[in-house]
């Protein structure tokens, strides 16, 4: 029993992994497709073929690989072009995760019951 405890926690340690310490690599991913290119038209940095958008991504790969937080990515590129340039600006609201995993608490508590009455 305490075996299989024990490789539980190790299977959803690694599954979880890469959600606890992206990679550089992963970040400028996501960094560069939220950010768009102020001189092409609704297009973000990553698909941007444009040389102010080669030069703002140099910028942001600097600034990954400084090991800057998401907050002073977020708060250099906000601060020099306004909110506009963010495609999906990060909310600080627990709502957003807190209302989700209630309900799927929920669904599963209603799940068990359901299982055990039946029986």
């Amino acid at each position: 029993m305490k075996s299989k405890l024990i490789s539980l926690i190790l299977i959803i340690f690694l599954i979880l992994l890469p959600f606890l310490l992206p990679s550089n690599e992963s970040r400028f991913q996501k960094w560069s497709q939220s950010i768009l290119c102020p001189v092409c038209q609704g297009e973000t940095i990553f698909d941007s073929p444009s040389e102010y958008a080669d030069d703002m991504r140099l910028i942001l790969e600097d600034q990954i690989n400084n090991n800057l937080s998401d907050e002073e990515i977020y708060n250099f590129w906000v601060s020099r072009y306004g909110e506009k340039i963010i495609t999906n600006p990060f909310e600080k609201s627990i709502e957003i995760v807190a209302i989700p995993v209630f309900i799927v608490i929920l669904f599963i508590f209603v799940f068990i019951r359901k299982l055990n009455v039946k029986k």
